[in-house]
């Protein structure tokens, strides 16, 4: 009888972790394949008392991680459409506050696929929340949330507070109020909709682009090209 070989995709080597008071115990192949971090940390010499991760006893110990967040990583590197779970356990985390926490530990251990799919399911989680759009865009380097987060709030009406500071710190909040104190903008315009600029009116067309001068909180206002310049963000 032939010796029995080790399937290619379905056999798996554990690996235990421990995550403030709780032990997690799952396929390491998975964290080796997605993670650089992880690869290398699996590479290092296997001392004489054993890997560390390979019981319950001697557990991976990860410092400073909240096991909510890594309760939530877990679920998406390890998705369990079909089994004993209950369905609020198994599905994929719902709310911002749980991707943040996957973003936050996707970035930090370089798991590059989860952390564009963090940021695809933020998305329409933050499209009405550009405070909190623009913080995350600052924290974790989401350049294309950036402009347009700072140019929502560069078009709201009520000026910049105490809690813009707080979120995304004095520097930002500084740039910002300069930017909605600049409140030119050249957009495609039907003549008497707004003054015309003598200078840079285009008269032989019906349609002339000119330089408008519109209310601060108008979201005919465009600042894009202001904020690319005043946050040096490329085009």
């Amino acid at each position: 009888m032939a010796t029995p070989k080790h399937h290619e995709n379905f056999y798996f080597t554990f690996v235990t972790f421990l995550v403030e008071d709780y032990l997690f115990r799952v396929p390491r192949d998975t964290l080796e394949s997605q993670s650089d971090v992880f690869r290398d940390l699996f590479l290092l010499p296997v001392q004489a008392d054993g890997a560390e991760g390979c019981s319950d006893t001697n557990p991976i110990v990860l410092e400073g991680i909240q096991r909510e967040e890594f309760q939530s990583l877990m679920k998406v590197l390890y998705p369990m459409p079909y089994t004993r779970l209950s369905p609020s356990l198994d599905a994929l985390p719902a709310t911002l506050e749980e991707w943040i926490g996957i973003l936050k530990l996707s970035k930090m251990w370089s798991f590059t696929r989860v952390q564009e799919f963090a940021i695809q399911q933020m998305e329409p989680m933050v499209a009405m929340r550009p405070l909190d759009k623009v913080a995350l865009a600052q924290d974790y380097g989401i350049t294309e949330w950036l402009v347009s987060g700072l140019l929502q709030l560069a078009r709201r009406e009520e000026p910049i507070g105490l809690e813009d500071v707080q979120k995304l710190g004095l520097d930002t909040a500084l740039k910002l109020a300069d930017i909605r104190e600049s409140s030119q903008s050249t957009m495609p315009i039907w003549a008497g909709r707004y003054y015309m600029h003598p200078m840079t009116a285009d008269r032989s067309n019906d349609m002339a682009v000119i330089t408008a001068i519109g209310p601060r909180g108008s979201t005919s206002c465009d600042f894009t090209n202001r904020i690319r310049q005043v946050f040096n963000l490329q085009e």
